[in-house]
């Protein structure tokens, strides 16, 4: 516009939403150098040398107790050019993060995780496992214990309800768990063996990757322990007990179209009855329930 002589260079600007100084900006190219003193070179070698683990805070508290004057940041610079920085914290292993399911159906995918319950003077523990599709709760165990045997009673109480034994084979159930030491351990791996259940871990301090279980936990929190405050474990087991029987035959979920759980699984549990699932030609079919 400004070239076709339509507007002057200042119309033209404003029409079109930019500044003076951005339109005649120029970057300029850095040109400082920064020399090196050979004498304060040495000093800090040899402060380095003497003290390894200094970092250059250290190091100029150290020059300025020897009469040196320097900044914090220009021995930060020298420490840079002489390779002589404190190495980064190394941070733990980076794992995979999984990514977020959404089933189309009932046992084809669950999550499992432990939350803890106040009752007076003391901790109780929940494990509980929940299916991603109808949100039931097929499996869980209440105690005043978190090992890996709560977590493992848990998980096969689960499996022998839906599936009345372990899963056939040809069913490829999926039960994702954080890396808690109880589900990493040796004697719950072995139980998800047995009972032909495949494990999937989520990532490290990443709650979000097991979104079934851990709303279920805030619901459970906020409807039913927040309103309470149990005097003994058996209050608080009680209460439990109450709950999820209410969770899963009266409370209706948005997310289940406002229907109950229990409504969702025998839903669910018609149909696969009317059309079994065959595993391949050369087998039977069979019921994943």
């Amino acid at each position: 516009m400004i070239q076709e002589g339509q507007l002057n260079q200042t119309h033209a600007l404003q029409a079109v939403g930019l500044a003076r100084s951005t339109y005649h900006y120029q970057q300029k190219k850095r040109t400082r150098t920064y020399g090196y003193d050979r004498a304060l070179c040495g000093a800090i070698e040899e402060i380095c040398a003497r003290a390894g683990v200094y970092g250059y805070r250290k190091v100029w508290a150290v020059l300025r107790a020897h009469g040196w004057v320097v900044n914090k940041k220009r021995v930060l610079r020298y420490l840079r050019h002489l390779k002589l920085l404190q190495p980064r914290k190394v941070k733990g292993r980076k794992y995979t993060r999984p990514a977020l399911v959404v089933p189309g159906r009932s046992n084809e995918y669950w999550e499992e995780d432990l939350t803890y319950v106040w009752c007076g003077d003391h901790m109780e523990y929940l494990f509980a496992v929940i299916d991603g599709f109808d949100k039931e709760i097929p499996g869980e165990e209440f105690g005043d214990r978190c090992r890996a045997d709560e977590a493992s009673a848990a998980l096969e109480r689960a499996v022998l309800k839906r599936f009345n034994g372990p899963v056939p084979p040809g069913h490829v159930l999926v039960v994702r768990i954080d890396r808690g030491t109880q589900f990493k351990a040796h004697k719950f791996r072995a139980t998800a063996k047995r009972l032909n259940v495949q494990l999937e871990y989520a990532g490290i301090q990443c709650p979000d990757d097991k979104p079934y279980i851990e709303a279920f936990f805030s619901k459970y929190k906020v409807e039913e322990v927040y309103r309470n405050e149990y005097r003994n474990s058996s209050e608080a087991k009680a209460g439990w007990e109450l709950y999820r029987n209410w969770h899963e035959t009266e409370r209706v979920h948005q997310s289940l179209g406002y229907q109950t759980p229990h409504q969702v699984w025998e839903s669910q549990k018609m149909t696969i009855d009317k059309k079994p699932i065959m595993c391949n030609i050369n087998q039977a079919p069979f019921c994943p329930i």
